[in-house]
């Protein structure tokens, strides 16, 4: 199994007091055995973990997509930058979970 895989998503940022624009990047993730996914959700107490800490624990590097159209390309963000909205570490752990290879 690769150690990493990536994949397309759109990310919020801030723009104004509560308003998002969403930037597409392209996200690239450390894999982890699908048998794994189960006991990688949760503390060892059985408590949930945070979205904010499953993404921050895969999400390895934020790219900016190859333009197609000769437009400007996206601004570079930090991995730990974008996680501090809350909705795009739910958008980074739900577009991790659908793309993690199945292996």
């Amino acid at each position: 199994m690769p150690t990493t895989f990536s994949c397309n998503l759109s990310l919020p940022i801030l723009v104004g007091q509560d308003r998002y624009k969403y930037i597409p990047v392209v996200g690239v993730f450390r894999s982890i055995p699908f048998e794994q996914i189960d006991a990688w959700v949760m503390h060892p107490d059985g408590r949930p973990r945070s979205d904010r800490e499953l993404a921050a624990e895969v999400l390895v590097e934020i790219r900016q997509p190859l333009a197609t159209s000769g437009g400007s390309a996206p601004p570079a963000f930090e991995v730990a930058d974008v996680l501090q909205l809350d909705r795009a570490a739910a958008i980074v752990v739900s577009t991790f979970l659908a793309a993690l290879p199945r292996v």
